[in-house]
């Protein structure tokens, strides 16, 4: 499957997460990282892999209750430029992978789907409630179709990455780290310290497989951020590494973990 991100697809991602990191809209900024272009957000290419690792798993008749869904993002993709997205694997006994290469066969994108233990019990302490009237808002926004296969987890770990960008509790300990900065969110470090992530791991209950989202959207969702961990110097650059659970009045059912890199504060 060939992957091609236009700047629209960046606005589109932009608009639905908070999440407007000038690296995907500033050339200069860009630049800066390295970057030979503008490039569209990792979170929005993860859509369409989780989307096609989630139709494959749903072929080979998955048996398993929790599934965990790892990624790591090597090098950015770059905006009207070509990448190939293929998979390996298929049976329930053997997990599923999937790789996002450039023209010249590096690696930009590493991506794995298997079968996991149960999920955690949730610490509901600075819960956010999303009503129904707010994930219909957002589905409205959300870039893949909503009515494809596997679809809900991949839109409820969408939702939580906008929980994170926005939310005041992704910022504890992390003004320790940026006491110079005036920031209230996630989305407003960004602005001000160049970011990207490196890391993405989603842990949810198999059976968001086979649910719809509209079912999701109408019984609405709580979250909480757990406070971030972070390691690193400013001379080095920081890791920030930070947890959002999902559940409902029926039980926890999707955690998702956002692994961030900053580079060295000069």
């Amino acid at each position: 499957m060939i992957l091609t991100y236009t700047r629209r697809d960046a606005d589109a991602w932009a608009a639905f997460s908070g999440d407007d990191n000038p690296i995907h809209f500033d050339p200069e900024r860009a630049r800066a990282l390295g970057a030979d272009g503008l490039s569209v957000h990792g979170m929005r290419a993860m859509l369409d892999i989780k989307q096609q690792l989630s139709e494959a798993l749903l072929h080979s008749s998955p048996q398993g209750r929790y599934y965990l869904f790892n990624a790591r993002l090597r090098q950015p993709l770059i905006c009207d430029k070509p990448y190939l997205l293929t998979l390996t694997g298929g049976s329930e006994r053997v997990r599923l992978s999937a790789k996002v290469t450039r023209e010249d066969h590096a690696l930009c994108f590493s991506a794995k789907l298997a079968a996991a233990k149960p999920l955690e019990p949730v610490l509901r302490s600075r819960a956010v409630h999303y009503s129904a009237g707010m994930l219909r808002a957002l589905s409205e926004r959300f870039p893949l179709p909503l009515d494809a296969p596997g679809q809900a987890w991949n839109f409820v770990d969408a939702v939580l990455f906008q929980c994170l960008v926005a939310a005041p509790e992704t910022l504890l300990n992390v003004a320790e780290v940026f006491p110079g900065l005036q920031v209230r969110s996630l989305s407003e470090i960004f602005r001000q310290v160049p970011v990207v992530q490196t890391h993405h791991d989603v842990h949810f209950d198999a059976g968001l497989l086979m649910t719809d989202v509209r079912a999701i959207v109408e019984g609405g969702l709580h979250c909480a951020v757990q406070p971030p961990v972070i390691a690193g110097s400013e001379e080095n650059g920081y890791v920030l590494g930070i947890v959002i659970r999902a559940w409902t009045a029926d039980g926890p059912l999707l955690s998702s973990s956002v692994t961030l890199k900053t580079l060295p504060i000069l």
